[in-house]
């Protein structure tokens, strides 16, 4: 990632704040992948489990990110006539199918860190990893640090919350990586061995826990789970300050890929002619759509009130 883009994100240049909005998914997407790529080749030729387990958790990242970028991409685009009710779920089908993939290296990882440290209290000749892994878990440190800073100016300027994840994704590679080199300095010098196999089984550890997190999103994404009460109750508030509303009376809402799908009933004056309770519903779709942005469909159903 280049000074460049972080100094255009620290500015208030509106035009390179956009610049930097369309960069950041990639810009995660391709530092990710090249940090899990790294640490992979570094894990082989040192002998470190320990890197390797952190080679997982950027791989994490890598797809985290690329979910991202897929669901803005493919699930923001219309429905037409084979996808009647959108593109939405594409990206819960691919976290759903990469969750699995993630599951199944840990558990490897986790097998292959517990026989590391059984050999290491056994005699079984446990040899300490080369310093290549540590330069690289310094190197790690600080790619991690730098996109978490970028992701963060990012995410905080447009108020995306998966762009915020990420940050906090990258925020907690760079802790893995502290772990890492700390593991390797003490197994070479302080003939500590069995501590860079039991920080690959702790990552391991953490890795699963957040797979499983991953894979039940997925699953609650693909069985159209409700959106957040806290987000209801947004819509809600929305909707009521909207002229010519009097009573909001129902409000299903659903997540569908990086937006929401709003079921809603309102209430409207009984002598408002047809046209008139149409435009009222038009302004609350488009206040809603404002605030939670371009991906949220709002289904408005008019009623009369009476008092």
């Amino acid at each position: 990632m280049s000074r460049t883009s972080l100094n255009r994100c620290a500015s208030n240049n509106t035009q390179e704040c956009i610049t930097c909005v369309k960069q950041a998914g990639w810009i995660a997407v391709y530092a990710n992948f090249a940090l899990a790529l790294f640490k992979a080749f570094i894990g082989y030729i040192s002998g470190s489990q320990a890197i390797l387990g952190d080679a997982l958790f950027s791989f994490k990242d890598f797809i985290a990110s690329l979910v991202v970028v897929i669901g803005v991409k493919v699930s923001g685009k219309p429905a037409d006539d084979q996808h009647p009710y959108g593109h939405g779920k594409i990206e819960f089908v691919a976290l759903f199918l990469i969750s699995l993939g993630l599951i199944v290296g840990t558990i490897l990882l986790f097998a292959h860190s517990a026989k590391g440290i059984w050999y290491c209290f056994n005699g079984s000749g446990a040899s300490s990893p080369g310093m290549i892994a540590f330069w690289a878990a310094l190197i790690s440190v600080a790619a991690n640090y730098k996109l978490a800073q970028f992701l963060n100016c990012v995410g905080d300027k447009i108020h995306s919350p998966s762009i915020l994840a990420n940050a906090r994704h990258n925020n907690s590679d760079a802790v893995s990586s502290i772990m890492v080199a700390l593991a390797v300095l003490g197994a070479r010098y302080l003939g500590l061995q069995f501590l860079d196999p039991l920080v690959a089984l702790i990552e391991a550890v953490c890795l699963m826990g957040m797979s499983v997190e991953m894979l039940s999103d997925a699953l609650k994404g693909l069985f159209d789970f409700a959106a957040h009460p806290e987000a209801v109750g947004r819509i809600e508030s929305i909707a009521r300050v909207v002229p010519g509303v009097r009573k909001v009376s129902r409000v299903v809402a659903r997540q569908r890929g990086q937006g929401i799908w709003v079921d809603m009933t309102i209430n409207v004056d009984a002598d408002l002619k047809h046209q008139e309770g149409y435009i009222v519903s038009q302004h609350v779709k488009k206040s809603i759509r404002d605030f939670f942005g371009e991906n949220t469909e709002v289904n408005v159903i008019i009623e009369p009130f009476f008092s």
